[in-house]
């Protein structure tokens, strides 16, 4: 008797339920309520999907903050050491919705800014002037003070040089600068002797180097040798400038091996398009790539 009364009550709350839906529902056919506006379809979103690029602040490790712009990203660094704090690169803007990159590196540190610069490419120096001085490779002002009087623009901050060798002293440790140029005349990469973080530029890069031709690849593999045989011991972990986090030392070797197969011509060759969105519809350029390593080549031209 209990059960049948119990499923009595159950049938009976679930068709009041069914019937309060219903009426609240607009019969077919119903013209919608004067001045309520028709409710949109829900529209599907395209799986390609991707938010606009943004400027994050990452923490990567208690000393080491990144800057990063994009997906695809450009990244610079923030080291904060006990005395001061070296900032390497100033990024592709000067601001982002208002906030200068100054502003960014203020909100990780009050410390004292050594401010270096990997290369002198365009992407890794806009923020320069709001630091008022910068040290890079003698190469390397002598393509911003090219690119200057190019475009007839004032360098607003000093340009103080690097060479191989050097050693940056933050105070309870020291950076040492070497010099890799490749993919630019001008690039070095930064060692701090403490940690072991190898800061590389755009020399390696765990989704591509780009700019490569017979000439650059010679340069490039000898600077991966060169870091293999001298630094490999005492690197931690890759800090590059573009295509996401730190990475494992082991993508020096994996460069080294792949510039190797590039020049005796037996590297594997795959779709341009495969890979971070660098002039992929460049019928010119070739892309190599084995294990975690890529690089963008250009072949010599037929005459």
């Amino acid at each position: 008797m209990k059960k049948s009364v119990l499923s009595l009550f159950v049938a009976s709350f679930i068709s009041v339920a069914v019937v309060a839906l219903v009426g609240q529902s607009p019969s077919a056919g119903q013209a919608q309520p004067a001045g309520q506006p028709a409710a949109a379809a829900p529209q599907a979103r395209n799986p390609l999907y991707a938010a606009p690029p943004r400027l994050a602040v990452r923490e990567i490790q208690d000393d080491l903050f990144q800057i990063a712009f994009g997906l695809d990203s450009t990244c610079m660094y923030v080291l904060v050491t006990r005395d001061k704090a070296l900032v390497v690169d100033t990024q592709t803007m000067t601001e982002f919705e208002g906030k200068k990159i100054i502003d960014y590196v203020k909100s990780i540190t009050d410390k004292p800014l050594v401010v270096v610069n990997t290369h002198a490419h365009r992407d890794h120096i806009a923020g320069n002037p709001q630091f008022g001085e910068a040290h890079l490779s003698a190469p390397a002002i002598e393509e911003v003070t090219a690119a200057a009087a190019r475009d007839k623009t004032p360098i607003t901050y000093t340009m103080k040089p690097l060479k191989d060798g050097d050693l940056i002293d933050l105070g309870d440790r020291k950076i040492e600068v070497i010099a890799i140029p490749a993919h630019s005349p001008g690039s070095i990469a930064l060692l701090d002797h403490k940690t072991g973080y190898l800061f590389t530029g755009d020399e390696i890069d765990p989704g591509q180097v780009v700019g490569m031709n017979p000439e650059k690849i010679q340069k490039h593999h000898a600077n991966m040798k060169m870091l293999y045989e001298k630094h490999y011991g005492k690197v931690s972990m890759i800090v590059p400038a573009h295509n996401g986090a730190p990475v494992t030392k082991r993508y020096i070797k994996y460069f080294m091996d792949l510039d190797a197969k590039i020049i005796a011509g037996t590297a594997p060759e795959v779709p341009i398009a495969d890979g971070p969105n660098y002039d992929r519809w460049n019928t010119t350029m070739t892309r190599y790539r084995e294990h975690f390593a890529s690089v963008v080549y250009t072949k010599p031209q037929s005459k």
